[in-house]
């Protein structure tokens, strides 16, 4: 079981695309797309009737959803307004469902998520087939160490566990560092606050601005 990429050639490399269990990294410099890239995935999905559950601890979750209108309607986010009728009937049409959920950054953890997760199973019956957190790093770990980096290795690993424990994917665009910024290519040692988010990931893509 599979969720795609909307983009032929990444179906192609990973087989299929994103499968259970995996934990799916968007690396990218400030100001690069990463988030932008992360909807696009979470709006293919839904049009191919998955359920998605969107968090967002970076941008508000009024703006998230105008980046799912703008990407399933093909209309530029700041000519939403006048193409109301539009985008209510596009949205109503569509196949799967994307929830929306804000937390402010360090306030959630893992254990909000699966909280919230089980409140909605609870009283709407839904069940997600993908989770997107935008970010990870921006996520309270479990339990708290004087070591930043080992802080986002417990937010890593604890998120790549619950991607098993659930058996659906989990994506999430993650900082590159100063390093990266000029690089054509983002590698490995590009990225912020831990080289072990590369290992515990499944699926890792780049994306540089350059």
């Amino acid at each position: 079981k599979t969720i795609p990429f909307p983009w032929a050639p990444f179906n192609l490399l990973t087989q299929g695309g994103c499968g259970d269990g995996d934990l799916v990294l968007v690396f990218g410099s400030p100001g690069g797309g990463k988030s932008w890239v992360v909807c696009a995935m979470g709006a293919y999905a839904a049009k191919l009737g998955f359920n998605v559950v969107h968090y967002t601890l970076e941008l508000g979750d009024i703006y998230t959803s105008k980046r799912y209108d703008a990407i399933l309607t093909g209309i530029d986010s700041k000519d939403l307004p006048h193409h109301r009728d539009e985008v209510q009937e596009i949205m109503k049409n569509l196949e799967g469902t994307v929830v929306i959920k804000e937390y402010s950054p360090k306030r959630a953890s893992l254990a909000t998520i699966q909280s919230h997760l089980r409140q909605l199973e609870a009283n709407e019956g839904f069940k997600p087939d993908l989770i997107i957190i935008d970010y990870l790093d921006y996520l309270r770990p479990s339990s708290s160490r004087k070591d930043r980096k080992e802080e986002i290795d417990d937010v890593f690993i604890e998120a790549k566990s619950l991607a098993k424990e659930l058996k659906i994917p989990i994506i999430s665009p993650s900082q590159a560092n100063r390093t990266g910024a000029k690089s054509d290519i983002l590698e490995g040692d590009n990225a912020a606050g831990s080289y072990d988010k590369i290992m515990i990931a499944d699926i890792i893509i780049s994306l540089a601005r350059n």
